[in-house]
């Protein structure tokens, strides 16, 4: 009598059990999760940085039209502006110091993270301001 071989399948020539797969997919929906909650952090930094961007381009042409006036013109006062759709408030404050003047400028502004400030401060001199004739 010829004894038959019986063919046994290997364990990984089978293929996946479906306990197997089912771990597979929370695995995959875990790392998924945790890249979505990575693309909403960076989302709103890059949302707040844009903005900081911007209110430093403000405050930077307000400081730059102070070292342009002549020094008598040089005041206190406020103004807004508008960029890219972002409304600025910028409010200048003008003290008196030696052979100058200490020009603060404050620009708020209020986005989805709520109410947002930046403060430059700069020396005007009188040297390089004339007063106008």
């Amino acid at each position: 009598m010829s004894a038959r071989p019986t063919r046994r399948l290997a364990r990984d020539v089978r293929g996946f059990t479906i306990v197997e797969t089912m771990v597979a997919i929370v695995i995959i929906g875990f790392a998924f999760l945790g890249v979505a909650g990575v693309h909403g952090v960076s989302s709103r930094a890059q949302s707040l940085g844009q903005n900081q961007g911007l209110a430093r381009f403000v405050t930077d042409q307000e400081l730059e039209e102070m070292r342009r006036l002549p020094f008598d013109q040089i005041v206190s006062g406020s103004s807004s502006a508008t960029v890219e759709g972002v409304a600025f408030n910028v409010n200048r404050d003008v003290q008196a110091v030696a052979n100058g003047a200490r020009v603060t400028v404050t620009t708020t502004w209020t986005d989805r993270f709520g109410p947002q400030t930046m403060t430059f401060t700069t020396i005007v001199s009188q040297v390089t301001n004339p007063a106008s004739p």
